[in-house]
């Protein structure tokens, strides 16, 4: 019985789109990292805090490098 992803951020640089995802599973607190649709990162945690304090890190760490969040 596995959760909805529920999107946490999403950053684009050059026409790429980058985001971030949380997902409640059975073993844990899931964080998918993909780019363009892609999955290059998961990560599972057993902790929210610890799950949500890797993905801001995560974020910080894209928006160093350019990043920028889309625009509204």
């Amino acid at each position: 019985m596995d959760d909805q992803p529920t999107r946490l951020w999403s950053l684009s640089r050059e026409g790429h789109e980058m985001t971030c995802d949380v997902t409640l599973v059975p073993y844990g607190i899931e964080i998918t990292i993909a780019r363009d649709g892609e999955p290059i990162v998961t990560r599972v945690f057993e902790k929210g805090e610890e799950a949500l304090g890797w993905a801001e890190k995560k974020r910080a760490d894209r928006e160093a490098a350019g990043w920028k969040p889309p625009s509204a």
